[in-house]
């Protein structure tokens, strides 16, 4: 006799574990956002800490920022490193009196979602000193280590062998033999030690300060091969044979649910992108630990060739449905995670996916081999048993790789979201891969970061890299920024072209000596969505679009403001009087904007301001005689 209904029970707790984690997403990695100084800031005096912001929770205990004086690399600051209360997903690190000089600000984090390092610096200067030059410090995301690797792939192997197995044995064949029912023991019991040594192996490639969250998922998988390894060894009278198969299969399941969300599948934040994750997991686990319960039970259980090929039949049958399944969400799944084709042979986790979607082709060609000819051979009785053996047997070693390739999958940043940038766009153009990105989309001064690879060499040689910038809806004039190269194949330019609202063109043109210059054209939407740090001014029949350079202006340091001037039709106007008047936390005399249309661009203005106290500022623009608004700028101590 039974002690519980097992099935209803373990229906209810399925449900549960979906609604108590299905709402909690993860993201790819904590990738950098903004930082405060801002990257390549002039400061006129030392900030009292460093701030960044990254696009996820970060762990504090896994992170380090240091500042380090260049050129000697001296470190400016202690190793303390904690959250900022009072902005979301920020680290602030504190440094002491900072002498003028040019500082470089290298970070490393560790996700405290999904466990991810990423790494990065930044510069700024205090004082008159020169801009430091940003060294090559590795990739943003660095390779995940052997053990990291090895943990995953052990872990995803326990799934399909748990999962595999229980719906073999459910729906395939059920054991009737003492014999079958020991092979059946001993398969689940592997595929339980495998989750439970793949979890420890994580544990350790992760090693102390593990984040939460990211444990917690870690240890319920651990969960799940111990729940199934005690499932097959519970007495029928406490479990019957086909209950116990049905909790080993909800081990299996939760198991991949819990691999699920730890996983890029959350990235966008889509359910639908988890929930083809989700399905993907199954489905492979269901077809590899399939296949290794067909080879180790089945086979060797039915000592008819008749029998065996209508086993094989009814497996196979299962294995084209799970392909179905496997086409249908790893389609889906690389639209949203590659940006352009060329990404699966020209960034690591392209490689990774093709050298899966290889394996798999071939796994197809040897499922289709069992279906069409062995199958039908042993039917007809036919001696096929030492042919289907052989292919199932390389369907095995062929799944054990597909495991490895998964591995690397799950620990790579995919190409779309590697950045946190606001905008960023790849083309590829005679075969040079050109990426923009832009940390903000909204008007005014911004970062424009370009990187240039050919396939996955970063490109070190360009003569120059230069951004023309047009506006599609009206006549802005065309302005040229020239960008200097930061790190290895990475071009950074900073100014205000985009300074309006609307959609501008932008035409990287990158020039490699000995051929023709590669010209990429981008289209970038400036809005006022998200941070805005633009504020829009109606003053009489126009909009005023005001901003300041930088975008966090520090007490004490120069700063620019920059006007851009409209009229009802969006058009730039010119030859206008401009004055600013200022109320704040000092006396500060009134000034003229500067305009020169040839420098400028038509239609906008400029205000250069010597300094101002820290505190909250109100700045009234008059555009001549014809009205006023206000402009709030709040500066920083």
């Amino acid at each position: 006799m039974r002690l519980w209904p097992a099935r209803p029970f373990l229906i209810l707790a399925a449900v549960s574990v979906v609604l108590l984690c299905g709402g909690d997403v993860a993201l790819a990695h904590a990738n950098y956002v903004k930082s405060n100084p801002a990257s390549d800031a002039r400061l006129a005096r030392s900030p009292a800490e460093i701030r960044i912001t990254f696009s996820e929770t970060p762990d504090p205990a896994g992170s380090d920022i240091a500042v380090l004086l260049q050129p000697t690399g001296e470190r400016r600051n202690g190793v303390k490193v904690e959250s900022a209360g009072d902005e979301p997903n920020t680290l602030r690190a504190p440094v002491q009196d900072l002498a003028e000089g040019g500082y470089l600000v290298a970070w490393s984090t560790r996700s405290a979602v999904d466990g991810h390092e990423t790494k990065g610096a930044f510069a700024f200067v205090v004082g008159n000193a020169p801009l430091p030059s940003i060294p090559d410090i590795g990739p943003s995301a660095p390779p995940p280590s052997a053990i990291e690797l090895l943990g995953r792939a052990l872990t995803f192997a326990g799934i399909a062998v748990v999962l595999g197995a229980a719906f073999f044995l459910l729906f395939i064949r059920r054991p009737t033999t003492d014999v079958e029912r020991r092979r059946e023991r001993r398969l689940i019991t592997a595929g339980g030690l495998l989750l439970i040594a793949g979890s420890a192996v994580l544990f350790l490639a992760y090693g102390l300060g593990l984040p939460t969250r990211l444990a917690i998922f870690i240890g319920l998988r651990a969960v799940a091969g111990a729940v199934a390894i005690g499932a097959v060894f519970m007495p029928d009278r406490l479990l019957a044979a086909e209950s116990r198969r049905e909790v080993v299969a909800f081990a299996g399941i939760a198991a991949g649910l819990w691999a699920t969300l730890v996983s890029h599948a959350a990235a966008s934040g889509d359910v639908r992108y988890i929930a083809l994750d989700f399905f993907h997991v199954i489905a492979i686990s269901i077809w590899s630990g399939g296949v290794l319960a067909f080879i180790y039970i089945g086979i060797r259980a039915v000592n008819d060739d008749r029998g065996l090929g209508a086993l094989t039949w009814r497996f196979s049958l299962t294995a084209l449905v799970c392909v179905a399944v496997l086409v249908t969400t790893g389609t889906l799944q690389s639209l949203d995670r590659l940006v352009i084709l060329e990404d699966l042979y020209e960034t690591p986790y392209g490689i990774a996916l093709l050298a899966k979607i290889a394996m798999l082709v071939a796994l197809v060609g040897l499922g289709a081999l069992n279906l069409f000819v062995w199958g039908p051979r042993l039917r007809r009785g036919m001696a096929a048993r030492t042919g289907l053996l052989r292919g199932v047997m390389t369907e095995t070693a062929l799944f054990a790789a597909v495991f490895v390739a998964t591995s690397f999958l799950t620990a790579l940043a995919p190409p779309r979201y590697a950045t946190a940038a606001a905008f960023d766009e790849t083309q590829r153009v005679d075969g040079v891969r050109v990426e923009l990105l832009m940390p903000t989309t909204n008007p005014g001064r911004n970062r424009y970061v370009v990187r240039v690879h050919e396939g996955l060499t970063p490109l070190t040689n360009a003569e120059k890299v230069a951004l023309r910038y047009t506006m599609v809806e009206h006549d802005m004039g065309e302005q040229e920024l020239v960008a200097a190269q930061r790190a290895p194949g990475e071009y950074v330019a900073e100014g205000s072209p985009t300074a309006m609202f609307g959609t501008w063109k932008v035409l990287a043109i990158v020039r490699i000596p000995g051929r023709l210059d590669v010209r990429a054209l981008f289209t970038v939407p400036i809005t006022n969505t998200g941070g805005q740090t633009a504020q829009v001014l109606p003053v009489a029949s126009y909009s005023v679009i005001v901003f300041a350079e930088p975008a966090q202006p520090q007490a004490g340091a120069p700063i620019a403001l920059n006007l851009v001037i409209v009229d009802a039709k969006g058009d730039p106007v010119k030859g206008k009087a401009v004055r600013a008047t200022f109320s704040g936390p000092a006396t500060q005399a009134p000034l003229d904007a500067k305009e020169d249309p040839n420098t400028l661009g038509p239609g906008r203005y400029r205000i250069d301001i010597p300094a101002l106290d820290a505190g909250e500022w109100k700045i009234t623009i008059a555009v001549g005689s014809e009205g006023t608004g206000t402009y709030t700028l709040d500066i920083a101590k």
